[in-house]
């Protein structure tokens, strides 16, 4: 099963393999519901912390500004990066 995140412009599509997983995710998914404060970086390390695999996906949005795309894009290109350097493990950036 794959699960959907959106961050801003990001995409954060989960791998989910078993009903563990999926638990995992339902509990990540309240969270967010109720509206706990998560960064790019939080969800890439909460990922990476279950031995989830995921994917990313920057999309531009024509509903922002410019100038908010292209800082959304620095900040999506930094955390690729500094996942990378972390050893992103499960990651498939």
């Amino acid at each position: 099963m794959v699960a959907a995140i959106r961050y801003y412009n990001v995409w954060f599509y989960l791998t989910l393999r078993d009903e563990r997983e999926r638990r995992w995710f339902s509990f990540l998914e309240e969270r967010i519901r109720e509206g706990e404060r998560m960064v790019m970086k939080d969800i890439y390390g909460w990922c990476a912390g279950h031995g989830i695999r995921y994917r990313t996906r920057f999309c531009y949005r024509p509903d922002f500004p410019v100038t908010a795309n292209l800082w959304n894009f620095y900040s999506y290109l930094r955390g690729r990066i500094d996942m990378g350097r972390m050893g992103r493990g499960t990651a498939d950036v």
